[in-house]
């Protein structure tokens, strides 16, 4: 296959002169311990993210992985959002990483740092160190990024997809964050001073709270204004049925031969469609 695309070679160019991306961002020769804190940043900025990012993927999701995406996703609406900026900043993220795994202080990563920075990214049974501050891990939102990225379906991201990626979530922080600024932003500084960040901080939790409150009035069934263990396994029940749903819509649309699932051909123009959202800051669907 064909890995540098039209597509991609448009999307990359237009992203490349329109976003004020980080130096290693529009690099085609990324180093690896680059691609990696890359990778970390990009998890940590779909962690922050309370709305569906990705969430197409459920075309290509077993039942047993659309079960644990439909727990992720209620624990992500039931849950308050973490104190703090909450405004995308990819190069804060990346600087969060490489402190944390940077152990001799020397501002960049040796063999053994970058080796325990992978371990954790690959997942071996532990929490990575740089997100083991309090902070909530969405693994499964993460799961359907990577998904749209791995073009050949493969199911492991070569060094081209795993660039194109870490480019994808920093355009995305970067539209978000100039969205804040078009927001909040009232004396038109082209910053965020610690007023109008703490207006921001309310706004978002203002709009977590309407959606809790919508939670509340259709499943607390007892009216105690809490969703106890029955009432979060009706929210999880619903949103089974609703990916379940997505996924016949997505299998009717792009699985051409009708075989129930989707080939590397067929599921590629589906990926490319999630890169496009994903990079333009907007949601699933």
């Amino acid at each position: 296959m064909n890995r540098t695309t039209p597509y991609r070679r448009l999307l990359a160019a237009a992203l490349c002169f329109t976003l004020p991306l980080a130096s290693v961002a529009c690099n085609s020769a990324l180093e690896e311990a680059d691609l990696a804190i890359g990778e970390a940043a990009a998890f940590l900025s779909t962690s922050d993210e309370s709305g569906d990012i990705g969430a197409d993927a459920v075309a290509d999701a077993s039942s047993e992985t659309l079960t644990s995406m439909s727990a992720e996703d209620v624990d992500t609406a039931t849950e308050a959002p973490a104190e703090g900026p909450a405004l995308c900043d990819f190069s804060a993220h990346r600087q969060a990483v490489l402190e944390k795994y940077d152990a001799n202080g020397n501002g960049e990563l040796d063999r053994a740092e970058l080796k325990e920075l992978k371990d954790d990214l690959a997942g071996q049974g532990r929490a990575p160190r740089f997100a083991r501050a309090g902070m909530r891990m969405r693994h499964w939102a993460f799961w359907r990024v990577r998904w749209a990225f791995d073009e050949n379906g493969d199911k492991v991201l070569s060094t081209e997809e795993r660039a194109a990626l870490v480019d994808a979530l920093e355009a995305r922080c970067q539209r978000l964050h100039q969205q804040a600024l078009e927001k909040y932003d009232t004396n038109k500084d082209g910053t965020l001073d610690e007023t109008e960040r703490q207006a921001a901080r309310q706004a978002i939790r203002a709009a977590w709270e309407q959606k809790r409150q919508e939670l509340l009035t259709k499943y607390d069934t007892n009216g105690n204004g809490v969703l106890e263990l029955a009432e979060r396994a009706q929210i999880r029940e619903d949103r089974l049925a609703a990916a379940r749903a997505r996924r016949q819509a997505l299998l009717a649309q792009y699985d051409t031969n009708k075989d129930g699932h989707l080939s590397t051909r067929e599921a590629l123009p589906l990926r490319q469609e999630i890169q496009r959202r994903i990079i333009e800051g907007h949601g699933a669907n």
